[in-house]
């Protein structure tokens, strides 16, 4: 096997949270600074921890309370608002079955991210899930795939690290692991292709050939 561990990201890569991040976005800046944002604003930045990503809007004085209504309303709406992204689930099934170990690698809160597993039974696919609970550097940084490949046993080379954003790309090369990209992100194959990811796929099915080379 060419890659024995893959590391994904969550959201935008195996489920699709967008919309649920976007108007929780929206609710929470609406609810303090009516008619000043919108999901325009936000887009940019989508993939960075929570605090950083709402300290670009405000001072540093008001990003707990921005945060707070950001994740009840989050939470509130999670089933209502999340997908998964075709074929997600059969393929983590093909390669569980096959011997591959897999880890879930996302900037978000452990609640969250394990609602997200849970909705479609992805849970016991998943060997290691690494939250924003888990470092003390996120993604960009290379702290929480090293977290990761430390659980799972995987050396460096033998990893590949998949994800919708830039900040897993750059992550994944920061840790020293292999990169693809999804092109089903916001983003799109433009929002990616600069960063130079390893490999860059529009349907998951695109994963089994690269894994296994």
């Amino acid at each position: 096997m060419k890659f024995t561990h893959i590391l994904f990201d969550l959201d935008g890569t195996l489920v699709d949270t967008n919309e649920l991040i976007l108007q929780s976005f929206e609710h929470a800046l609406g609810h303090f600074f009516p008619g000043r944002y919108t999901r325009q604003d936000v887009l940019p930045y989508m993939g960075e921890p929570l605090v950083q990503q709402f300290s670009r809007f405000t001072e540093p004085e008001l990003v707990p309370q921005l945060v707070d209504v950001y994740r009840k309303h989050n939470v509130e709406k999670h089933d209502l608002l999340v997908a998964i992204f075709p074929h997600v689930k059969e393929v983590l099934t093909d390669l569980k079955n096959t011997g591959h170990k897999l880890a879930v690698v996302t900037n978000k809160m452990r609640l969250t991210a394990e609602m997200g597993l849970r909705l479609f039974e992805l849970e016991p696919l998943i060997d290691v899930l690494v939250t924003i609970e888990d470092t003390t550097k996120h993604k960009p940084e290379p702290e929480p795939l090293l977290f990761a490949m430390d659980k799972l046993g995987a050396e460096a080379e033998a990893a590949l690290m998949v994800g919708d954003s830039p900040y897993d790309i750059m992550a994944g090369k920061a840790a020293g692991t292999a990169t693809c990209g999804v092109s089903w992100s916001l983003r799109g194959k433009e929002g990616l292709i600069e960063y130079q990811p390893d490999y860059l796929i529009d349907d998951m099915k695109e994963l089994l050939k690269i894994v296994r080379g």
